[in-house]
């Protein structure tokens, strides 16, 4: 017997709509090729269409609007991402990527919490690094120094599962405003304040229990220097929560590893993990856990991403710079889970600094 679609399964077979094609798009699939129809009576001209355009990186082709079409607004007057904020704008624009372009921008934050979650500019949930850093036994006594604080969900997150305080520091000077703003809403800006910094010349004063930080020394180039005053900054018997990015061996493709260091907006100067381990040791800091997590980080990225289009089903759509900018953070997320596994390893380093 054949199966039978109702009506509302075939429309939507014939024409996807924009959430539909974006995960297409992470899949590896066009859909441009699809007759998009609504009516069985359209099909007797549809070989007289012309051929589908150029394909954009959805999958959507690309044809010339006309400019007196009422029914093709113009992106840019439509999205308030697109209006822009000039502060906001003036912050993106002074932390420019490799192709002179901003590493943030209002749009890419607002694409990567989609992704990712609210508050989150990455894989690794909230509550999943205050579990990673709960035998530390935070405590309204305590203070923990976050080195890669994003929009500050993580040093919130901290302040309000163990009542400890927390001082956010952000690469991105976009990212580090858009945090603090978040922390003066919630009525944390004492508990969980987010500035920013440069990694590169970090100098930070005073002295915490806990010094974290995700992703950041392998973009260093003065990894020594850095690791120096992370040690600064820790009080004895406190510690150190690095997870970062290391070499493991060699690529199992070079092209797919040339190709992750070219998708990354920054340069990116990975140790190994022996290189790593070697470091901290060598600043008589006791190295407790050097733990293999890249499993466990794909599992996370795949997770999110497979989640994405649930949350864009219960979303309105997002505005055409934000989708823009969600692409480009797919993109940049399976460039690096091309390499995850096969050359490159994401690891949990705990060390403890002697009394």
């Amino acid at each position: 017997m054949v199966p039978q679609i109702s009506p509302q399964d075939l429309e939507r077979w014939r024409n996807p709509d924009w959430r539909i094609r974006l995960a297409a798009w992470w899949e590896g699939y066009d859909l441009s090729r699809l007759p998009r129809v609504s009516h069985r009576s359209d099909l007797r001209n549809l070989a007289e269409r012309r051929h589908a355009g150029p394909v954009d990186a959805v999958g959507t082709v690309i044809r010339p609007v006309a400019a007196s079409d009422p029914a093709s607004p113009d992106p840019a007057s439509s999205d308030p991402a697109a209006g822009g904020n000039p502060e906001l704008d003036r912050l993106a624009l002074m932390q420019l990527d490799r192709h002179g372009e901003p590493v943030w921008s209002p749009a890419r934050s607002e694409g990567a919490q989609l992704l990712w979650g609210r508050d989150m500019t990455g894989p690794e949930e909230a509550a999943w690094m205050v579990d990673s850093v709960r035998s530390f036994g935070l405590n309204p006594a305590k203070s923990v120094l976050d080195l890669s604080a994003g929009l500050g969900g993580t040093a919130r997150a901290l302040v309000e599962s163990c009542d400890t305080w927390v001082t956010g520091l952000e690469p991105s000077p976009l990212l580090a405003k858009l945090a603090m703003d978040r922390s003066k809403a919630l009525g944390l800006s004492k508990k969980a304040p987010i500035a920013h910094y440069d990694p590169e010349h970090f100098n930070q004063a005073g002295s915490f229990d806990l010094v974290m930080a995700d992703r950041i020394v392998h973009r260093l180039r003065d990894k020594e220097l850095f690791l120096d005053r992370v040690g600064d900054c820790v009080k004895p018997k406190g510690g150190i929560a690095l997870f970062d990015y290391v070499i493991d061996g060699t690529p199992g493709s070079w092209d797919a590893w040339n190709g992750w260091r070219e998708e990354e907006p920054m340069e990116v100067y990975p140790w190994t993990a022996t290189r790593m381990a070697d470091e901290l040791t060598q600043r008589n800091l006791d190295l407790r856990i050097s733990e293999d997590l890249t499993q466990l980080h794909r599992r996370h990225i795949i997770d999110r991403v497979r989640r994405l289009a649930d949350t864009l089903a219960n979303a309105v759509p997002p505005p055409a710079p934000v989708l823009a900018a969600l692409k480009r953070e797919l993109a940049l997320w399976w460039a690096r889970l091309r390499v995850l596994g096969s050359g490159l390893r994401f690891v949990r380093y705990v060390a403890m600094k002697p009394a």
